[in-house]
């Protein structure tokens, strides 16, 4: 085997475990550590104050400024101890039109939170193109679609970058020489 056909097989192997370490992260991160972001601690019966939070980080990465809840449900299963919350958030948008966001949580027996389960804005301004029949077309609106998810996964990102603790605003910890 040459010397340049084993650093390609190298190279390949290690670009390969790169992308799959990267996929690895980003099904830990949509799976188990953004639904359960700023939410732990919150008890199943607390369902508004932890709509609330999902709320106000969801919209706020959007661009999108919560002011209160137009309909919120929540729902207690008899059995298996799940419950739901569900509820369509109203916003300001930075136009100073309203729009709504649709917020709903799961309570997991198994981590014993509530957790994110499903979310997004009802009506977007884009929402339109997917309803046109001859634009932009069948690959254009697959493109659309993921596209948007593409959005909201970068929103979700945005909302964990903008959640994490920053050393200097931490209100837990004491500032030095007090």
């Amino acid at each position: 085997m040459s010397l340049s056909r084993r650093f390609l097989r190298l190279f390949s192997l290690a670009l390969l475990a790169v992308l799959l370490a990267g996929v690895a992260g980003l099904v830990w991160f949509g799976a188990w550590h953004y639904p359960a972001l700023g939410l732990a601690g919150i008890p199943k019966d607390g369902y508004r104050r932890a709509m609330d939070i999902a709320a106000r980080g969801m919209t706020a990465t959007d661009g999108l400024v919560f002011e209160d809840f137009d309909f919120l449900k929540y729902r207690e299963v008899a059995r298996g101890g799940e419950a739901y919350a569900w509820g369509a958030a109203r916003c300001k948008a930075a136009d100073g039109s309203t729009t709504f966001y649709w917020v709903y949580l799961e309570w997991s027996k198994k981590r014993g939170q509530w957790l994110r389960n499903y979310s997004l804005e009802l009506a977007a301004p884009d929402d339109e193109i997917y309803f046109t029949r001859q634009n932009p077309g069948q690959f254009g609106r697959a493109r659309l679609a993921a596209g948007k998810l593409l959005g909201q996964l970068a929103s979700r990102v945005r909302e964990a970058l903008a959640a994490r603790p920053v050393a200097g605003n931490r209100p837990d910890l004491q500032s030095p020489g007090l």
